[in-house]
């Protein structure tokens, strides 16, 4: 066999194994990305602010992800990032970064696997949020 032949062989091999990870990485996208649900849904959402202060509110929307959701509200402000949504301000409350504070929140008691523009909402999920400060 052939130099030239080998070099074939090994370039196809290499294509068709390459070729079988991305079909397998996208098959493992699609089965663990966050799915989001269709139709209405009454969620809530509850704000504790620094002074102690809660605002709960009652949404029923139809929106697939929680910043959607929230976003009739005006009760999130962010900035872009390569992660989605980063979340500088909950109702009007800002965490300082600078000092090590950040808006986190919790999804029915447990912490948030994801970002809130890649939230998943359900019907009759809670959303606790509150600032978390981190050294």
């Amino acid at each position: 066999m052939s130099s030239m032949s080998k070099q074939k062989k090994t370039t196809i091999i290499i294509v068709a194994v390459a070729v079988v990870l991305v079909i397998a990485a996208l098959v493992c996208w699609a089965a663990f990305r966050p799915r989001a649900l269709e139709g209405v849904k009454e969620i809530t959402v509850n704000i504790t602010h620094t002074d102690g202060t809660v605002r709960s509110e009652e949404i029923e929307t139809t929106a697939e992800y929680l910043a959607e959701a929230l976003e009739p509200y005006e009760l999130l402000e962010g900035e872009d990032s390569e992660y989605g949504l980063f979340v500088t301000s909950v109702d009007g409350e800002y965490a300082d970064d600078t000092q090590g504070a950040y808006w986190m929140y919790d999804v029915n008691g447990s912490w948030a696997e994801y970002g809130v523009d890649t939230q998943p909402i359900a019907d009759g999920d809670v959303y606790d949020f509150y600032i978390s400060v981190f050294e």
